[in-house]
Order: C-alpha cells, then structure tokens, then sequence
C-alpha cells in the first residue's frame, strides 16, 4: 500500500491556534498512547452484612487513587506521564455489594522507555492493590497502543516553506507538546511522516468548542 511513497502528511483542526494559521514542530508532537480494561472481583452481598462481602468497589477506589501515585510519585517530574481512569462501572443498587467492577482507562508519556515502565506499573498496581482488599483482578491492554508522533526534521523545513507560501510563514505557528495522541503515529516506522495542526480559532466568531465536541463546528 506504501510502496513507492516517499512521506506521508496528516493534519488535525485545533480550536488553540488562529484561523488561516497552521502550526506544528519538529520531532516530537503528541504522546504514545495506550488503553486498558481491568475487572476487579470480589464477593457480592447485602450492605446490611459486610462482613459476608468482598467489596470490589472499595478496592476499585482505592485502585484509582494508587494510579494517580504512579504519575506524582514515581515519575520524573520532567517526563510527562498521564494515567486517567475514565469509565467506572459497577453496581446497579444502593443496599447491595456488588460482584464486581470494571474500569477502563489511558496512559501516555513522551518516550518508549517511559511508556513501557508505566505500563508494567499499572498491572502490578491494579492486582496487588485489589489484592489488598482481598478481591482478584485481570488486566487487559487493548492493542494497537499508538506510539510517539515525532516529525521527521527534513519534512518540517518542507512544511514551513510550502505552509508558508500558501499562509504567510508570519502564520505558521510553533506547536506546544501536547499529550494527545495520533494512529497516525502508527506509520511510524514504515515511511518518513509529518503531523501539524489547522487552525479554527476565530475571535470574530462564537467561541469555538474543543476538538471532540459534539458542538464543534468548522469555519
């Protein structure tokens, strides 16, 4: 499918950086990004008899809060690590100590090394900290993890000038690192590839939503 392609582009709207403007930067861009799903089980029962329960929701709780210590406490403060538990579900009833609960959740940070360490840590910290609480927990990665989006350096001076032509370089804008993530990324290692940004943000007009807003719309 690649074959006899020299580089690859891709480009995504961004409500950060004014309209007519396009913005990107060499090397690194966005983060790597991994997902993971865990269910975490103990002993259902009435809340009236606790003591004939294993509650997984405790222990989902105190899972989540062991997450966050990942970042604050175990990374360097200088190399940027997200780690989000997004979806919690469990229990249907106030008076009732559920089976069991599963959370789903995101990773990311700037460097392999970095992404893989995080990685390993999440499913030591899921099992035993569920084990804590006497419940039993699986983990699952969910494939493909999207890896670093870095520009290739030679593409970058091409996208200034062409970008530039077509803009103005007065409106080609330098681009923060941010810890999103691209499958993009995932042409990584098959063909030379650059990422940049279009802007939509225009003060004239009504205040635009983020990216992923069902209220996003395009000038």
């Amino acid at each position: 499918m690649l074959e006899n392609v020299e580089a690859i582009f891709g480009l995504h709207v961004s409500h950060n950086v004014h309209v007519e403007s396009m913005a990107s930067r060499s090397d690194l861009v966005l983060a790597a990004c991994g997902f993971f799903d865990a269910v975490i089980s103990g002993k259902g029962g009435h809340v009236a008899l606790p003591q004939h329960s294993i509650d997984p929701i405790l222990a989902a709780s105190n899972v989540i809060v062991s997450l966050q210590q990942l970042v604050c406490r175990e990374a360097n403060p200088l190399d940027s690590h997200v780690v989000t538990v997004g979806k919690f579900r469990g229990g249907g009833a106030f008076n009732v100590i559920i089976d069991s609960v599963t959370i789903r959740g995101t990773f990311r940070a700037f460097s392999k090394q970095s992404f893989l360490r995080i990685k390993q840590r999440i499913e030591e910290v899921i099992t035993l900290q569920a084990s804590i609480k006497r419940c039993n927990a699986t983990v699952q990665f969910i494939n493909p993890f999207y890896p670093v989006t870095a520009n290739d350096k030679d593409l970058h001076k091409h996208f200034q000038n062409v970008a530039g032509d077509m803009v103005g370089a007065q409106n080609i804008k330098d681009m923060p690192l941010i810890m999103g993530a691209e499958d993009f990324s995932i042409f990584e290692e098959a063909i030379p590839r650059y990422f940049f940004f279009l802007g939509m943000k225009d003060e004239t007009k009504e205040h635009l939503k983020p990216r992923h807003s069902p209220l996003l719309y395009c000038h």
